[in-house]
């Protein structure tokens, strides 16, 4: 135990001149509007914006993804989200969320494309073809976000209960700040 906290310690001195060096840097802040967590707490999705050059931009993050199959996903990489772009408005946002809400009531295995970006905190501006894909399960709809790579890809599920709490938070955000329509 005490190698581990001299380990960090040392960690944290070696990273510091690093650190007061990046203050100078400009780096592109989220604006939550709104976010559901799953069950054991952490947040899988969120809608938010992002101001860059006066210019606002809305996205959808789906979480972090696993890497694997159709049978199975390891879920490895605790960092990087999927960044799906929505719009440069926030009623722009909401159309563009309503359009996937719909993607749940196509048949089994249907597939749609959009654009997505693998990034750390907030989007790089790297887009990638993003296929997402409709999953039934008995009573249970989910859509897979799913980016190849070559035999196998990285994917994540986002179940409509909690779509449709997303969708219904950012459209009572909109209520309550009409400005930013």
């Amino acid at each position: 135990m005490k190698t581990l906290k001299k380990t960090m310690a040392l960690l944290l001195l070696a990273t510091m001149p690093f650190l007061s060096q990046a203050q100078g840097v400009s780096l592109l802040q989220r604006s939550e509007i709104a976010e559901v967590e799953n069950d054991d707490g952490d947040a899988t999705l969120a809608i938010f914006s992002i101001e860059e050059n006066g210019q606002k931009q809305y996205y959808l993050s789906v979480g972090t993804l696993g890497l694997g199959t159709d049978f199975l996903q390891v879920d490895f990489d605790p960092v990087f989200e999927l960044f799906i772009p929505l719009g440069s408005s926030l009623n722009e946002a909401i159309e563009t969320m309503q359009q996937m809400k719909t993607w749940y009531k196509m048949p089994r295995k249907s597939a749609n494309e959009t654009t997505g970006c693998l990034a750390l905190g907030v989007p790089n501006g790297k887009f990638e073809p993003v296929t997402v894909i409709t999953r039934r399960f008995a009573i249970f709809h989910r859509l897979e976000f799913r980016m190849e790579l070559g035999n196998l890809y990285r994917a994540t599920y986002v179940s409509r209960s909690n779509f449709n709490s997303l969708l219904t938070s950012t459209k009572l955000y909109r209520k309550i700040h009409p400005k930013e329509q």
